[in-house]
């Protein structure tokens, strides 16, 4: 990673970029996290402060899933073609936009608007890929995108803590939710001035310099390869695209219904839920950190590491549709840590495998198109678990042996792809 841009860094010093973006593309993940997951969270007091079915209050988190998951691709082109940075701050003021008019617009608007911050959020993670492949190298790149990751979980878990500290000082429920959007734009600012400073500041130095790329048919820069179709069929990246379905589906869609799966199984308030369940992205902060040391030091092939994680995360599923009634505190935490596995196959699989496509020259591009994946599973996982939890001859029960079939299903597909994938990256 970043051969293109070795010597000019060396002159300018490359020290302190890599210092200086160490810190700035992980506050741009704990915003974007911040300005995301803020409704998912707030969806059960939602849910109880309008009177609406899961389903009803699901579709604008779904919807809002797959603008997102759309938008990764339009982004992921951009970022490989104009200036990554730029891109960010665009993202960045639209989504503190949306947040700001959630709370002021009625429920059956609330679609659009997030459908919008949906597009928004598109447009970081694609170029912060860029950005960190072409100005570090691979142990730099490794350490700060598992940095960037933890930054947007610990986003996660202040919009869990925030929004409680709110419930115990409020008692309007309506209330709460609307200030819990409010204070996650109002952080976002803040972060969105640091980016454009320090950014500029980067900018004087040459070390965020990148050409735009105009036509097709221009010659490759030096040191690029092309990537054909038939490289990429063979390095089994079909599996390996079925199995970030599978992970997205359980990542968020287990992340967002463990709070209202709390509250009904075990006849909890909202309130405590959503408090009880800001273990699920402590949990993953802890995964990310174990999987960012593993990556640098034991596992030499990312699509088997996020085989046998999916394979841990199948017998957890199990052991969960078969516990789960008996203690809500063995069940909250069983959960957890299947949602920490799904970070971790996460971070295998959107940080590490998009990075291995920079010497094509598209590093942007298949960062983009990886993380749509991510979305197409997280947006069916999200409304396909509400629709099948709110039926009465369904139920969480169904909704759990769902869960153990899409772990398995991504255990098999990981498995395929790792022999192949081995040797496209070697």
């Amino acid at each position: 990673m970043g051969n293109k841009q070795t010597s000019a860094l060396q002159k300018n010093g490359a020290g302190y970029a890599v210092k200086l973006l160490g810190i700035l593309c992980p506050l741009v993940y704990f915003a974007s996290y911040l300005t995301r997951k803020d409704y998912s969270i707030v969806m059960q007091a939602i849910i109880e402060s309008e009177g609406l079915l899961k389903a009803q209050a699901g579709q604008v988190e779904s919807l809002a899933v797959i603008s997102y998951g759309a938008g990764q691709i339009i982004s992921g082109f951009l970022g490989d073609r104009f200036k990554p940075q730029r891109l960010i701050m665009c993202g960045l003021s639209v989504t503190i936009l949306c947040n700001v008019l959630l709370p002021f617009t009625p429920a059956g608007v609330r679609v659009a608007v997030w459908f919008v911050n949906g597009f928004a959020q598109s447009m970081l993670w694609p170029p912060l890929v860029r950005i960190m492949a072409a100005t570090m190298n691979e142990k730099q790149y490794t350490t700060t995108a598992a940095n960037t990751n933890v930054a947007g979980l610990s986003g996660t878990i202040f919009i869990y803590l925030s929004s409680s500290l709110i419930w115990l000082r409020l008692t309007d429920t309506a209330l709460t939710w609307q200030l819990t959007f409010l204070t996650s734009a109002g952080l976002t600012v803040l972060i969105l001035i640091l980016w454009i400073v320090g950014c500029g500041k980067l900018e004087k130095t040459g070390a965020l310099h990148f050409e735009h790329v105009k036509k097709k048919s221009e010659k490759q820069p030096d040191g690029v390869q092309k990537l054909s179709g038939k490289l990429l069929l063979g390095s089994g990246f079909i599996f390996i695209a079925l199995s970030i379905i599978s992970q997205g589906a359980l990542r968020d869609g287990i992340t967002d219904w463990v709070p209202t799966f709390i509250s009904e199984t075990f006849s909890q308030s909202s309130d405590k839920a959503i408090l009880k369940s800001v273990v699920l992205p402590v949990i993953g902060v802890i995964s990310m950190k174990i999987v960012g040391v593993a990556s640098n030091k034991w596992v030499r092939n990312e699509v088997s590491g996020a085989g046998f994680t999916f394979l841990g995360a199948t017998a957890l599923c199990a052991g969960l549709f078969i516990f789960y009634a008996h203690n809500e505190y063995v069940t909250l935490g069983t959960a957890a840590v299947i949602v920490g596995a799904m970070h971790a196959i996460n971070f295998f699989l959107i940080c590490v495998v998009p990075a291995r496509f920079e010497k094509y020259g598209i590093v942007s591009t298949m960062s983009g198109i990886i993380n749509s994946l991510t979305y197409v599973g997280a947006s069916a996982g999200v409304y396909l678990f509400g629709k099948i939890a709110d039926s009465k001859t369904l139920g969480w029960n169904a909704v759990l042996i769902s869960w153990i079939v899409i772990a398995a299903f991504g255990t098999v597909m990981c498995l395929i792809a790792a022999k192949p994938w081995n040797k496209f990256k070697e």
